[in-house]
């Protein structure tokens, strides 16, 4: 299973890295042979990366602008859903937990940096409470981890702020806040991403 998880890092890490041809076909005899492993943890991967809308029928997928724009509608429901949520439902604890992930990225690396992130959107989807939901977000795994990737490269103004500023909507139970936050933070997030692709 690690071999698997650590074999699916590197390939998604190398097709967002333009490593392969966008004409390319990726098969499972080429990509084995390149990663050095049999075919089968290959086909597994491969599975995974069409789940998360960055494989189509053997081929790199080539979202538009506005394929983007769409992935991210999904996102903003469904995260804005889950502020709803948390501010119902966390509890001191759970918001230490956001605060951690917070101070996290401020500490450390790119690498660190874009873990905290993803822990952080992560906690708040964990408060729908809704596998199908969770499901349907976990297929947006490989634009998030795009769109993450290049705003903490590029250092976009704000973004750990506006976390802050999340957090403490939740604290204060207000719903209304938490929403507005969570929406305009994903929406600076994908209008700052597709300004650099």
């Amino acid at each position: 299973m690690d071999q698997e998880r650590t074999l699916y890092e590197k390939l998604r890490e190398d097709i967002l890295n333009g490593t392969f041809d966008k004409k390319e076909k990726l098969t499972e005899v080429k990509l084995a042979k390149l990663y050095e492993v049999s075919r089968t943890p290959i086909r597994e991967v491969l599975k995974q990366l069409e789940f998360e809308y960055l494989v189509k029928d053997g081929y790199i997928y080539m979202p538009s602008p506005e394929d983007y724009r769409d992935l991210f509608e999904m996102r903003i429901l469904i995260e804005s859903h889950a502020v709803e949520k948390a501010v119902l439902l966390f509890v001191e604890e759970d918001l230490e937990e956001l605060r951690g992930y917070i101070k996290q990225a401020k500490a450390g690396d790119e690498t660190l940096t874009l873990i905290a992130n993803k822990n952080f959107h992560d906690k708040l989807v964990r408060a729908i409470r809704n596998p199908f939901l969770s499901e349907t977000y976990d297929r947006l795994n490989s634009t998030i981890y795009l769109f993450s990737r290049t705003v903490v490269e590029k250092q976009r103004a704000e973004l750990l702020d506006e976390h802050e500023r999340i957090v403490q909507a939740i604290e204060d139970r207000d719903d209304d806040a938490a929403k507005e936050l969570i929406v305009f933070h994903l929406q600076k997030d994908l209008e700052f991403t597709l300004y650099y692709m």
